[in-house]
């Protein structure tokens, strides 16, 4: 039994640890259990709706995955789109902007990098 309890008592002080060390629901447990605060910061954007929220994080995920995101402009063409513009931080300057619009249904109809 002491076998047994021992890994699940350190398993359990490491992921509580790591929520108090990176703060609510971040650490070890929070792609697990969700953040409670946005990321939009990540992006250097703060402000907006939650509409534009959700798109900068929607969008900034999709350019990140291309390297280090910044981003520069996030407008709203009508209601239900959010247009967010940004630059990816690579070596070459060829191709280092997106764009990105992002539908109220929760989807990313364009995304385009030049």
């Amino acid at each position: 039994m002491r076998k047994i309890l021992l890994p699940l008592a350190m398993a359990g002080t490491l992921a509580l640890g790591g929520c108090a060390a990176y703060g609510g629901n971040g650490g070890l447990l929070g792609g697990i259990l969700g953040s409670d605060r946005y990321d939009d910061d990540r992006y250097g954007y703060d402000g907006g709706d939650d509409f534009e929220q959700a798109a900068v994080r929607a969008c900034g995920r999709e350019a990140s995955r291309y390297g280090r995101i910044r981003i520069d402009d996030v407008d709203r063409p009508s209601r239900d789109l959010v247009r967010v513009r940004g630059r990816i931080d690579v070596r070459s300057s060829d191709r280092d902007q997106f764009n990105c619009v992002f539908r109220s249904d929760g989807r990313i109809v364009e995304f385009r990098r030049y």
